[in-house]
């Protein structure tokens, strides 16, 4: 793991990346800390001893406290060391849907720091993402990462909430996109507008892999996505299914089973 100094714009952000880097982590997940004193945890990251003391040094170095722990999405990288870090710090653990469900619009504040909550769903129905609106700042979870793209569920609708959720976000005056994985974003409209573009290229890319003869999401996979670590093969799967259901509910594509044809 490493922790990386806090960046010029405001000192009341720190970083500890914990040490689970894989090709869906990238280098790692981040979790942030924010505000003075009283410190708000944003993505306690993994359920890993060494990532957790990591988090705990940081605070103690700081002469703070957790006040709050807030959390993007209940993946267990995100998620996993809320428990522990809680038990060290007694403080709220909040997260959509979860106990003391967080709202969309809602505002949370500690230590100095003023965070609004924004419900952006796509990668998964619980998904949040939080907007500090004094330092422009949008701690994205797996909205947007630092690098690459992200996978989408495999259900329907799910890449109509994902596109929602982005042009929502791109709404935003932002200075700065600090993700789940990667790292700090500074040039936050061009990315999101790229992330936009991405996902266009990649419903023609399904088009046009199906008017060639594919006909499940494997073999879709198998034609767009042809340089993909295989690792990752079966999170394309999901978001290639993603494109289809919507496809297929404008009438563009029909489905038989599995299988996927121009009408």
């Amino acid at each position: 793991m490493a922790s990386i100094p806090a960046p010029r714009f405001d000192p009341a952000f720190r970083i500890v990346t914990a040490g689970n880097p894989s090709p869906h982590t990238l280098d790692g997940t981040n979790t942030y800390l924010v505000g003075h004193r009283r410190v708000i945890v944003v993505d306690p990251g993994p359920n890993d001893p060494a990532h957790v003391s990591a988090v705990l040094d940081r605070v103690k170095a700081d002469g703070a406290e957790i006040a709050l722990v807030l959390v993007t999405h209940g993946h267990a990288d995100h998620l996993g060391a809320a428990a522990a870090l809680v038990q060290a710090h007694p403080a709220p653990v909040r997260r959509w849907g979860g106990p003391a469900s967080l709202a969309d619009g809602e505002r949370v504040e500690e230590g100095g720091v003023e965070l609004r909550v924004l419900h952006t769903p796509g990668h998964a129905d619980d998904h949040v993402v939080f907007y500090w609106p004094a330092a422009r700042l949008l701690f994205s979870g797996d909205l947007i990462l630092g690098s690459g793209t992200v996978v989408l569920q495999a259900r329907d609708g799910a890449l109509e909430d994902y596109l929602a959720s982005l042009e929502r976000v791109g709404r935003l005056d932002l200075a700065v996109i600090a993700p789940g994985h990667g790292p700090l974003i500074d040039d936050p409209a061009a990315r999101i507008a790229d992330y936009l573009a991405h996902r266009r290229q990649r419903e023609q890319q399904v088009v046009d892999a199906l008017a060639d003869g594919a006909r499940t999401p494997g073999e879709i996979v198998g034609v767009i996505y042809r340089d993909l670590d295989p690792a990752l093969h079966p999170a394309a799967e999901n978001t290639v299914r993603a494109h289809l259901f919507k496809l297929v509910r404008e009438g563009r594509v029909r489905r038989e089973g599995n299988r996927y044809h121009r009408p």
